[in-house]
């Protein structure tokens, strides 16, 4: 038999003011797990399905029946547990974060069932003894066991008593969903992700065979110098060793011998996830370093999200566009973003009224229904009137009788154009048809090289996306370059593809980081975790990187620029980096 004194006594974070229906809820859970003497049940379920409803649990807040995990911070409010996931604090790997002055620490079955004393944070205070002291957050604990987990869980205290700081949730589980949570926790990042290990890590590089030997080679030569380097790192660390120097902590985990496979796909991209997992199945690889293709990312970008493993900045147009993807960093959304800076630029012209005819043209080809796409979706979503879109092949294209047709019927004050270069000897005649002050728009990423073209009788009319780094850039030797570098921004280097120069940026500046902070924590979704967390850098080709947790598109901005006078225009920014 239990003596309960008070209300207080049992539940220490309920309050009075807790609605009933809440009250009784968690009333009934908590005292059934009294009842059973505080322990978690045994849960008779695969270890593969605990680990699957263990993880929604974890990550989205969602009970095995589907229901919202119950969850209540500062005493008695009642909040959205799919808002406050565990993963949002303590990130995907479990291994807690550091944010605002406030150490979340580790919630791994590894980290758990061990002591643990947290390190000084921002917030702390020091005592006259030299000790530091942080109310809200406990400072030192015991080992847990099941039955003081299930306790933390629900209550938000340690073995010891101690309670967590308030903005915690406290989850009122009852005994299975509890031993669910628990038994995924046990199993979260337990060992090393494949193809990582003490002494060594294995990485690959994916190319498709529509890409030039040119490209090819642009690619490889910086991940090959960055796999070098890395190798070089650890003959020295080696020789350190030898010498009878002693490692710091962040030496022995940076230094590990690395090696990079190639896996080449051959055919056309729905034969491609096969060719992958093959590649999967013989080597596994820890992390996938670039790539480069020239067709639309999605097979690769499925399989990592399948496979979970991390893919880290490959050159492509057609990155895949979700919100919710995790595995695949990319740097930017290719030919979307250029539609995306367009819809955006258009909103914030004082100019435009709900009532200006505006008209997309598209090419029918991957590239052009991309940059119709973005322009769609941000057009869509800033709750702009729907535009008239005509998707028209190359013959129509060139057909300047069909077009003008087309401009006489609809009467465009706007027009977009996303079409190659083939359709820029005509586009003087367009633009005679259009309203005085009627604009085109047209993308330098589409028209590559052929931009500088543009007849310079109808620059002032004609708007182009340009999504790289138009100011100088000043580079430093942790980048990798330094200030004698020239900035590739001007009309010469319209359609550079900056394969080297990107790759080899964020190898230095973003990848290389976040391996460094692995140290003995070789998990995949620990690396996401790491990385996400980066301040925002500038590289040589983007005005600014920024990262966060989810965000998997780090160069967010785009200008919208003309052309001067010449053959060699200058570029000129008509818009800011980043327009929202």
């Amino acid at each position: 038999m239990i003596a309960i004194k008070t209300l207080k006594d049992c539940f220490p974070f309920v309050t009075t003011s807790l609605s009933m229906p809440a009250l009784l809820v968690t009333l009934l859970l908590l005292c059934t797990t009294i009842a059973n003497g505080a322990e978690t049940a045994a849960v008779v379920l695969p270890k593969a399905e605990i680990i699957r409803l263990g993880e929604r649990m974890y990550r989205e807040g969602i009970l095995p029946s589907g229901a919202p995990m119950p969850a209540f911070i500062r005493g008695d409010v009642e909040v959205d547990s799919s808002a406050f996931s565990c993963s949002s604090c303590h990130l995907r790997a479990g291994l807690g974060s550091f944010e605002g002055g406030v150490v979340t620490p580790p919630t791994t079955g590894n980290k758990l069932y061990k002591p643990y004393r947290r390190p000084p944070s921002l917030n702390d205070v020091v005592d006259q003894a030299g000790r530091y002291v942080y109310a809200k957050t406990v400072l030192e604990r015991p080992a847990y066991d099941r039955e003081t987990l299930a306790t933390a869980l629900r209550f938000g205290t340690d073995p010891t008593g101690q309670t967590f700081n308030d903005i915690m949730p406290r989850y009122p589980l009852d005994d299975r969903d509890m031993a669910v949570l628990i038994g995924y926790l046990e199993a979260l990042s337990a060992g090393p992700s494949p193809g990582a290990g003490s002494s060594e890590i294995r990485f690959a590089t994916i190319i498709s065979d529509d890409v030039s030997q040119k490209d090819r080679q642009a690619l490889l030569q910086p991940l090959q110098n960055f796999i070098g380097r890395k190798n070089q790192q650890m003959e020295m660390y080696d020789d350190f060793i030898k010498f009878g120097y002693s490692p710091t902590i962040e030496m022995k985990y940076a230094f590990r011998n690395a090696s990079l496979d190639v896996w080449e796909l051959k055919g056309p991209p729905e034969t491609w996830r096969a060719q992958l997992d093959a590649y999967n199945r013989k080597n596994p690889v820890f992390a996938i370093l670039g790539g480069i293709s020239n067709s639309d990312w999605r097979p690769i970008h499925d399989f990592c999200e399948a496979e979970r493993i991390p893919c880290l900045y490959p050159i492509t147009n057609f990155p895949a566009i979700s919100e919710t993807s995790w595995y695949t960093y990319y740097f930017n959304k290719g030919y979307a973003q250029e539609g995306e800076a367009v819809a955006r630029y258009l909103n914030r012209l004082e100019t435009l009224s709900p009532k200006t005819a505006i008209l997309q043209i598209v090419q029918q080809s991957p590239a052009g229904r991309a940059l119709a796409d973005g322009f769609q979706n941000s057009w869509r979503e800033l709750e702009r009137p729907a535009v008239t879109t005509l998707t028209l092949t190359v013959q129509q294209l060139r057909d300047n009788k069909l077009l003008e047709k087309l401009l006489k019927k609809h009467k465009p004050e706007i027009l977009m154009l996303w079409t190659d270069p083939g359709m820029l000897p005509g586009l003087p005649g367009l633009v005679t048809k259009l309203a005085p002050h009627g604009k085109v728009f047209v993308s330098s990423g589409y028209l590559g090289k052929k931009t500088v073209s543009i007849q310079e009788s109808i620059r002032d009319r004609v708007y182009i996306t340009y999504p790289y780094r138009l100011t100088p850039f000043v580079g430093s030797k942790d980048g990798g370059y330094n200030a004698k570098v020239p900035n590739l921004a001007s009309a010469k280097d319209f359609g550079e593809r900056r394969i080297t120069s990107r790759t080899t940026a964020m190898l230095r500046q973003a990848t290389l980081r976040g391996l460094n902070l692995l140290y003995d924590n070789l998990y995949r979704d620990h690396l996401m975790d790491v990385m996400s967390m980066q301040m925002d850098l500038v590289a040589r080709d983007y005005e600014r990187l920024s990262f966060g947790p989810g965000q998997r598109y780090v160069s967010k901005g785009c200008y919208i620029i003309q052309l001067g006078p010449g053959a060699d225009p200058a570029l000129l920014p008509r818009s800011e980096w980043v327009i929202h």
